[in-house]
């Protein structure tokens, strides 16, 4: 009876003294999918960065361009006959272009000892600006509008 017992102890030892080809194929195959799921996510996660650090280097630097068109805007704009403006400059790699167009030309309100109806001397302005990153040709649009006196 020892025998017999020492046989099946030896016979289920011997069957289960390791893993099958087919169970360390399942294996590598879960094994490869997650970390090739992994690296997409990587990468998408790195493109995505790099768009939003392009977005926010825009963001910082669009302010600055803002006052500087608003500045020359008032400066070309003491010629009042002028309608349509126009003018180029780069601010830390960002080159922008820009085009204003008067949308309206009003006089102040009257004084109640105005002899004649003042002159139209306020001027509104729709501005089209295109900003080109020089080092990533990244280009972002945007408009706004702005008052001259």
């Amino acid at each position: 009876m020892r025998l017999s017992s020492y046989r099946l102890n030896h016979s289920i030892r011997q069957q289960s003294a390791g893993f099958t080809l087919i169970e360390v194929l399942i294996a590598a195959v879960i094994l490869f999918s997650a970390l090739a799921i992994t690296a997409q996510l990587y990468s998408a996660s790195s493109l995505s960065a790099q768009k939003a650090s392009n977005k926010a280097h825009f963001y910082q630097i669009n302010p600055i361009a803002i006052t500087t068109i608003k500045a020359e805007i008032r400066q070309l704009t003491e010629n009042r006959k002028l309608t349509e403006l126009s003018s180029e400059f780069t601010i830390s790699g960002i080159h922008y272009q820009w085009q204003a167009q008067r949308t309206a030309f009003e006089a102040r309100a009257p004084d109640y000892d105005d002899l004649a109806p003042p002159k139209p001397q306020f001027g509104l302005f729709q501005v089209n600006v295109i900003g080109k990153n020089t080092l990533s040709e990244k280009v972002d649009e945007f408009q706004f509008r702005v008052a001259s006196w």
